[in-house]
């Protein structure tokens, strides 16, 4: 009897110990799955802030798009009317060209030829002994291009071309001219000669003299000085 009560008692504490740990186990699980529940509501918290803040900024987004919407409509009206207004004084400026060209003489700028043009026109007489037109085509050249790169060219051959006529004084002119714009170029001796010449021409036999003894002192190396020499 005594045994069977032993028996009874320790089931009855085996299970008792049993049933207080699963009920700690319980307890524990409990707390722990509250934890987890307190975390996620938590999360949820600021999943859902997060959310506003977007929804906030997508709100301002729509206002600031349709801001920049309604300027980019407002330029492109800008625009168009400017581009109208545009073309109504390009129109009324075509009219009032047109009434001043009717207005005004014409010119036939066609018949302007280019310097080198104009050049090779006097330089044609030139060479054809058509001294008179030359003169008055290498004069018109000077008179128009007078810094220009054949500039030294038309002074030789109008001053030539005067020589030819035996108009010596006018020839001095042009070389004298030539000569005060001219130090150091490829005819200064062939004019000074030429200016000789015309001096001799004239019965001005000093005068010629004093160009002929410069060419032989300055330019003893040239064409003419060795002619001179050879005299």
């Amino acid at each position: 009897m005594k045994f069977l009560q032993s028996i009874f008692y320790i089931l009855y504490i085996f299970f008792s110990s049993l049933f207080f740990y699963s009920c700690i186990a319980t307890s524990d699980d409990i707390l722990s799955l509250k934890e987890e529940i307190a975390a996620l509501n938590k999360e949820l918290a600021i999943i859902r802030r997060n959310q506003a803040e977007l929804n906030q900024q997508m709100k301002q987004l729509n206002t600031n798009l349709q801001i920049y919407t309604e300027k980019l409509e407002e330029n492109r009206y800008k625009m168009s009317f400017l581009a109208q207004r545009m073309d109504d004084i390009h129109s009324s400026l075509s009219q009032r060209m047109d009434v001043l060209s009717k207005q005004l003489p014409k010119v036939d700028f066609a018949l302007v030829p280019l310097p080198t043009e104009l050049f090779n026109m006097a330089y044609n007489d030139y060479s054809r002994g058509m001294y008179d037109l030359a003169i008055r085509g290498f004069k018109d050249y000077l008179g128009k291009y007078p810094d220009s790169e054949l500039a030294n060219k038309a002074y030789y051959y109008l001053a030539d071309s005067y020589f030819a006529k035996k108009q010596f004084q006018e020839c001095i002119k042009v070389i004298d001219e030539y000569l005060a714009k001219y130090q150091k170029d490829e005819f200064v001796v062939s004019m000074l000669y030429k200016k000789g010449q015309c001096f001799a021409q004239l019965g001005l036999k000093k005068q010629s003299d004093e160009i002929f003894e410069i060419i032989k002192k300055n330019y003893p190396t040239s064409k003419e000085a060795k002619e001179l020499v050879g005299e």
